[in-house]
């Protein structure tokens, strides 16, 4: 697991290519030069604007009109630099993971750093604990020099610090910090050119990037078949719910919820409740169940209430831990909801935190606490509710709530017109 990472800006994290290729082509134009398509521009950029402008003017200019080609640059991109650009889609979700999961970030860039600094802070504000771009004084990427002093400024060391970005420009500056480099796939530069500078690993959205910093995978919420099918091999998979996020197993695999166990250091004396899709899961797990149930669940499901019903053996022991009842709950929340579905089965999901720890709420959350054991996260977005759900004993008379969570007493008593224990 590394604890810093370091990012290029330009084609890494934003999409600045059209807004580039639009002021490189005004001034273009307006001297009557061959103009270029974003394609092309993606080849000449990475080097600094000096180098972008050399590139695209003429040979044979003088150094006096080569100035003249940056200033005019300089003044278009600067009140036309956000027309177009914007982060890659999953970038803000996949930054927003790391930094919840204690992840140091900067990022490094040979965009000139009174640009960098306001570009970095507007598309991602409080995201990075700094931002280095291009100084008068001092080499350009992929000379080491300011990556080194970056890595000083945020205490990054080589062996835990990953390098981050989309040329050879990057893979190179990483190479020469002594870093281990990922380059992505969806920016200026293509595979061959990264592999053929030696980048260490190669991805293709931003999600993969939190199994590359953590170990552990980032999906996003429309990948419920993904997170089905890891669940499936018997993997471990945080999953959202509205109240707190959970740590998903297959609850009729064994040596998937002892690995659920395993992963939160949680005592195998106590029981793990599931997550159903409705009753007519519930009925495959539960047996004698009373009519208030498929009330409550009427009333309150998909929702913050779990059930304490009696078990039919249905599932391995080790689930209610050797004991003959069975909490469930239908959570309300569709990603998770359409993993039930996808693996037809209940999930074991206890909260997906070390056992003692806090209830993670998010994505981040969960990647903090249990970042390289476990396979996946699914993130859904932070908890709407943010506290666990009420849980009620159906097997006792009177009801009696076992832990008061994110469905009120009163509101119970209210479907069925009698008190319930506390």
């Amino acid at each position: 697991m590394y604890t810093h990472v370091i990012f290029d800006l330009d084609g890494t994290l934003l999409n600045t290519i059209d807004d580039l290729t639009a002021a490189g082509n005004h001034v273009c134009a307006a001297h009557g030069w061959p103009t270029y398509t974003p394609d092309q521009f993606k080849r000449m950029v990475g080097s600094g604007i000096p180098t972008l402008v050399r590139r695209f003017a003429p040979d044979g200019l003088s150094d006096e009109e080569v100035a003249g080609a940056l200033a005019e640059f300089s003044a278009y991109y600067n009140d036309h630099k956000a027309d177009m650009t914007a982060p890659y889609p999953g970038v803000p979700t996949m930054l927003s993971a790391l930094k919840g999961a204690g992840i140091h970030m900067a990022v490094l860039s040979n965009k000139a750093h009174t640009f960098a600094g306001p570009v970095v802070e507007e598309y991602f504000p409080g995201i990075f604990e700094a931002v280095q771009g291009a100084l008068p004084d001092a080499p350009l990427k992929p000379d080491p020099t300011l990556l080194r002093a970056l890595m000083e400024q945020i205490g990054a060391k080589p062996e835990t610090t990953l390098f981050v970005g989309d040329s050879d420009v990057d893979v190179l500056t990483g190479k020469n910090g002594g870093l281990t480099v990922c380059g992505v796939l969806w920016g200026f530069r293509d595979r061959p050119e990264l592999e053929s500078v030696g980048a260490d690993q190669l991805i293709d959205s931003p999600e993969q990037l939190a199994a590359v910093v953590t170990g552990t995978a980032l999906l996003t919420a429309g990948q419920a078949a993904q997170a089905a099918a890891l669940l499936h091999q018997g993997k471990l998979v945080a999953v959202p719910t509205e109240t707190v996020y959970g740590l998903a197993a297959d609850a009729t695999q064994e040596a998937a919820v002892q690995a659920n166990y395993d992963a939160k250091g949680r005592p195998e004396t106590k029981p793990l409740n599931v997550l159903v899709d409705g009753m007519a899961m519930v009925e495959t797990v539960c047996r004698d169940i009373p009519e208030d149930a498929y009330r409550l669940a009427n009333a309150f499901w998909p929702g913050p209430l779990t059930m304490i019903l009696w078990g039919n053996g249905a599932l391995p022991s080790i689930v209610p831990a050797g004991g003959a009842t069975q909490g469930v709950r239908c959570p309300n929340h569709p990603a998770t909801l359409a993993v039930i579905r996808a693996l037809g089965k209940p999930l074991a999901c206890p909260s997906a935190n070390l056992s003692g720890q806090s209830s993670p709420k998010s994505a981040g959350d969960v990647l903090a606490q249990l970042g390289g054991r476990i396979d996946a996260v699914l993130d859904g977005g932070p908890c709407t509710v943010g506290v666990e759900s009420t849980i009620l004993d159906l097997t006792v008379t009177p009801y009696r709530i076992l832990r008061q969570g994110g469905l009120s007493r009163e509101a119970i008593e209210a479907v069925w017109g009698r008190e319930v224990e506390a």
